[in-house]
């Protein structure tokens, strides 16, 4: 089977935070012509822009992870109490499919934002891998992040992916995920290839996309990455 464990962690920053919620008021009325003055707009305050610290915590530990999984410390990272601008940068349509392969595969989407927490897990004898990712932005970028990935996961529908000295021909299957955070949608890999599958899910909260890797030799191709994608979530909505 096709096996994530050694494909390299993004080491760059990511974090992010969505734009004001606008709710208006106003009305008339009064007496002998006179008019009530229509009230101003109340702006909800922005959401914090999160660092990786305090995004760390929220990141399953190990007594939520499957029998047998244990942390891979060379894939735990974040970044730290320093927030950036964020950037965004247009992702060659070639690489986008193989970049779903990987770990931090929101990469996908090109975009970057202020602080990230990431780390993964290995099951027994690296026969599974669940990877999770924490990543909050600025402004709008949330919602075009899951944006890009929906596309991603449409034009990534068949692909084929030589690496590791073999050659897979991809079949990945997109749905919505109702009920988890403000949307979310998830992806399932296969392959003849390969034995068993990945499921990829990802989760917006507000300014924050949740992004998860469930690898696995079994017939249920990662499927438990669902709960433990929701379970993050909740971490997520508390803390904010």
């Amino acid at each position: 089977m096709k096996t994530f464990a050694d494909t390299p962690l993004r080491a760059g920053a990511i974090m992010a935070a969505a734009g004001l919620v606008v709710l208006a008021a106003g009305g008339c009325g009064g007496s002998a012509g006179t008019e009530t003055p229509a009230k101003a707009p109340v702006e909800a305050p922005a959401p914090k822009v999160l660092t990786g610290t305090e995004l760390n915590p929220m990141l399953l530990s190990a007594d939520a992870m499957p029998k047998g999984f244990k942390l891979n410390s060379d894939g735990a990272r974040n970044s730290g109490d320093t927030l950036t601008e964020g950037s965004t940068d247009t992702v060659p349509r070639d690489k986008v499919c193989g970049i779903l392969l990987q770990t931090a595969w929101i990469r996908a989407s090109g975009i970057e934002g202020a602080g990230f927490a990431q780390n993964d897990y290995l099951g027994p004898g690296q026969t599974g891998q669940f990877a999770q990712e924490i990543d909050t932005f600025k402004g709008e970028d949330a919602k075009k992040v899951m944006a890009a990935l929906k596309k991603a996961f449409g034009q990534c529908a068949s692909f084929t992916d030589k690496s590791d000295g073999t050659t897979a021909t991809v079949k990945l299957v997109r749905s919505t995920v109702p009920g988890v955070g403000d949307e979310a949608v998830k992806a399932v890999q296969t392959s003849p290839a390969w034995q068993g599958g990945a499921t990829l899910v990802a989760a917006r909260v507000g300014n924050t996309v949740v992004t998860t890797l469930y690898s696995s030799s079994g017939k249920d191709k990662g499927a438990g990455g669902v709960k433990l994608t929701k379970a993050i979530v909740e971490n997520v909505q508390a803390a904010q």
